[in-house]
């Protein structure tokens, strides 16, 4: 998924949640290499470009559907980091997540180092296991996958 406006208010994926009424959404977006300098691992936790792609606990994280992927990366040998969240995640994933009647919603975010700077970096790895990650999960949801809660 791709969106325009993230940064001023989730808008773009805002409209595109509700005009194609997904049924699931898995959101990419990056996360802070917590070992940059001037960015607190007491407040963010600990996250590393190099170490695989970061999967988001939070309120609009949908854990069923995170669960899957938790497991597609266990069965496929991708390594990932954790991150969790109290409110919002900062992502699309929140648009998506509320949006209609809810959608379940997941977030894997790739480590960048220097976030919003002219020098953002990121390891190639994390790229490339983000999307092997995205691809294999999308292999195992089938119309039979049960997301309910209930």
């Amino acid at each position: 998924m791709n969106a325009v406006q993230e940064e001023i208010g989730l808008r773009g994926a805002e409209m595109i949640a509700r005009r194609i009424k997904p049924d699931i959404a898995i959101i990419t977006d990056v996360t802070h290499d917590t070992t940059t300098p001037m960015i607190n691992k007491m407040i963010q936790g600990e996250c590393s470009c190099g170490k695989g792609p970061s999967l988001t606990y939070g309120p609009a994280v949908h854990n069923k559907l995170l669960d899957i992927i938790k497991a597609t990366a266990e069965k496929n040998k991708i390594d990932v980091q954790f991150n969790t969240v109290s409110r919002s995640t900062g992502t699309d994933t929140d648009s998506f997540a509320y949006a209609n009647d809810g959608c379940p919603s997941a977030l894997i975010s790739i480590p960048l180092r220097y976030m919003h700077t002219t020098v953002e970096m990121l390891h190639k790895s994390d790229i490339e296991n983000t999307i092997k990650l995205m691809y294999e999960t999308l292999l195992t949801l089938t119309p039979k996958t049960k997301l309910s809660y209930f």
